[in-house]
């Protein structure tokens, strides 16, 4: 378990792809942006704006929860690494 510890403090493990970009993302993405443009296309600008609002209340919920995952899988890593360390002359 010690080495574990040793080699993640050491960044020897592979962090991923931290864009965040796929091709399916991308694809998901290009599809959002037409559907926007389409209502944008047939609303009027009263509805359109009340729909930009919409959307901001999406992005901001999605954000909040992200950061409170974030914080606790931090969180969660944190209390593993503390018990491990406590734990350490056992193995």
């Amino acid at each position: 378990m010690t080495k574990i510890l040793h080699d993640l403090y050491h960044g020897r493990f592979p962090r991923g792809d931290r864009s965040g970009n796929t091709p399916q993302i991308d694809a998901t993405r290009e599809k959002i942006l037409n559907e926007r443009r389409y209502f944008a296309s047939v609303m009027s600008d009263e509805n359109f704006e009340r729909f930009k609002a919409l959307e901001a209340l999406h992005r901001e919920c999605h954000d909040r929860r992200y950061r409170n995952a974030y914080t606790n899988a931090f969180k969660l890593g944190v209390m593993l690494m503390c018990a491990l360390f406590m734990n350490d002359d056992e193995d």
